[in-house]
């Protein structure tokens, strides 16, 4: 019979987060789903996010706080993380988000009933640097389509995935510890050697859109390491579709033409990002929808 409440590993990688970091670790600590470790890594925060990660360690035996003596960056520190998971099920967060109270149960449920998914995601609810809600992500939930999408866009969101580990070899690499940024999508690649990914239909995360955040800053070179990722997996032998091939292109020739500055906001406008009505994660929370 198989288990219905493993243990799932949740980790999260943490920066200099205080203006957020509460409310993160909260929206973990309130699931649903109770059976899991949080490991939380500070990778040398200047702020006093290692005080407050400490304080919340405290209070929870579920949470394992680690701390960098110096700065190594998301990948390396998020790598530190996953050699340290028990779980069954690893889960993603980052420390500027928060998790729909389900968000676990729902996702365990998922990976169950679907033995060919090594990873799931979910949609989202983006909301701004003051919990105001500007729109929504969303993805597409089949296997087959977003292998089509990974090829010109990101078909998952990485603080809203959980992934199979009794799927990955005990040796499967990782993040590469020289991509500070787009280190998903490599990884996305790597997973689809190994079985399906796929996401829910429902919200499962209120994804942050900061403009200060490492690929806001440089979005040129976010989209050429996102190239070299795209590349690499042709190498592995990722077959992309004929229109997957020309939306790639067509954002190489854009991409090279426009300043970086409106890149972005060029990108959100299609994904249907914009300033809403005011609502915020306080009241919209309130109805989980």
């Amino acid at each position: 019979m198989k288990n219905t409440n493993p243990l799932v590993t949740i980790y999260m990688p943490v920066f200099n987060a205080i203006p957020y970091l509460s409310q993160a670790i909260e929206s973990i600590l309130n699931q649903s789903y109770s059976n899991f470790e949080f490991i939380i890594v500070d990778d040398a925060s200047t702020d006093n996010s290692w005080k407050v990660i400490k304080s919340y360690a405290k209070k929870d035996s579920r949470i394992i706080a680690i701390k960098n003596h110096i700065n190594l960056g998301v990948s390396l520190t998020s790598n530190i993380a996953i050699s340290k998971a028990k779980g069954k099920f690893l889960a993603r967060m980052d420390a500027d988000d928060i998790s729909f109270t389900d968000r676990i149960e729902k996702q365990v449920d998922f990976l169950i009933k679907n033995s060919k998914t090594i990873a799931v995601g979910g949609q989202c609810v983006v909301i701004d640097e003051n919990n105001n809600i500007i729109g929504n992500k969303n993805f597409p939930t089949q296997h087959q389509k977003l292998k089509d999408m990974i090829f010109w866009a990101v078909p998952m969101q990485q603080p809203s995935i959980m992934i199979n580990l009794d799927k990955l070899p005990k040796n499967f690499v990782w993040y590469s510890p020289n991509q500070s940024s787009a280190e998903e999508i490599n990884l996305m690649f790597r997973f689809m050697i190994y079985g399906q990914i796929s996401n829910t239909e429902d919200n499962l995360l209120f994804y942050r859109h900061l403009n200060n955040s490492l690929s806001h800053k440089n979005p040129k070179a976010t989209f050429k390491l996102t190239i070299k990722s795209r590349l690499n997996a042709l190498s592995l032998g990722f077959k992309p579709s004929i229109k997957a091939i020309i939306l790639n292109l067509m954002q190489l020739i854009v991409i090279a033409l426009i300043p970086n500055n409106l890149i972005y906001d060029i990108w959100y406008f299609i994904r249907g990002i914009k300033k809403s009505t005011g609502a915020t994660v306080g009241t919209f929370a309130e109805t989980q929808v």
